[in-house]
């Protein structure tokens, strides 16, 4: 085990990459417990498709790809967070539209690009192995404005998702910040494209607080759980990518999955032993 480290720390690919898809893990960690608490799993699932879009657009016309793809995304996420009430337009239905019609857009627009070598299963799955320094600079950018933002908000965001008329009568502007969690969204999206690429960054962006929701009550809790985790994890997730030669976006994604299971079933195991146990 010891020299499968040695060798895994002592690839150039895979020591690049680390820092990078940690980065990725602590912030999708944090915003993680705010989509749980507002129930925003299906927003992350539609900005993330949207954002083909924007790629798209960046591809045709020669614009960076991921401060395009940033753009798009935030448009898209302030988009649906001013659909729900407009015009008998539910949520769930808005990000249903604008998802289906932004990947279609998408498609045709990588389909057509003039750029002779797009790596789409790179866009569509993620390869964190390939990141450019320019890539990393976006996303410790893009990294650090959503930890500030997330510093700043987390109090208000938490309690507007659990008693948003009482805190809308404390003075607080529900509706603005509403709006501000929906464009960090937007703005997280764009952060895991890198590593789990559109279709599977939804994994990154709920599985962490899911694994926490079993265990945490207070929302330092929450967010503790969620980032050992992420983590955990990422890490766990980058091994297995360099020890069998699989997508690293998916094996982070799959370790994820594995630590939710195992917290599901620890803690269908505390509850059962609850129950056959008797008080003293």
């Amino acid at each position: 085990m010891t020299d499968f480290l040695q060798q895994f720390l002592a690839s150039p690919v895979m020591r690049e990459s680390l820092q990078p898809a940690l980065l990725v893990a602590l912030v999708t960690a944090s915003m993680s417990v705010m989509i749980m608490a507002h129930r925003l799993s299906f927003l992350t699932v539609g900005v993330s498709h949207a954002s083909l879009a924007g790629m798209g657009l960046a591809l045709n016309f020669g614009l960076p790809l991921l401060p395009a793809a940033t753009a798009f995304a935030v448009v898209i996420a302030l988009l649906l967070a001013l659909t729900p009430g407009r015009q008998g337009i539910s949520e769930d239905a808005g990000t249903g539209i604008l998802f289906a019609g932004s990947m279609a857009i998408g498609i045709v627009l990588v389909s057509t690009s003039p750029q002779s070598r797009v790596d789409l299963f790179g866009l569509l799955f993620g390869n964190i192995l390939t990141i450019e320094p320019a890539d990393v600079r976006w996303l410790w950018l893009l990294g650090g404005s959503i930890l500030i933002t997330l510093l700043l908000a987390a109090r208000s965001w938490w309690s507007i998702a659990f008693d948003a008329v009482t805190a809308e009568a404390s003075g607080l502007p529900v509706a603005g910040l509403r709006m501000l969690l929906y464009g960090v969204v937007g703005l997280t999206v764009i952060l895991c494209v890198k590593l789990a690429g559109i279709v599977l960054t939804a994994g990154l962006m709920i599985l962490p607080a899911a694994c926490a929701w079993f265990w945490g009550r207070s929302l330092a809790g929450l967010w503790l759980i969620s980032v050992t985790c992420s983590v955990s994890g990422t890490i766990a997730g980058l091994l297995w990518s360099y020890a069998w030669d699989w997508p690293s976006g998916a094996s982070v994604v799959l370790a994820l999955c594995g630590l939710f299971i195992l917290s599901w079933l620890g803690k269908g195991g505390i509850e059962w032993l609850k129950r056959r146990v008797p008080r003293p």
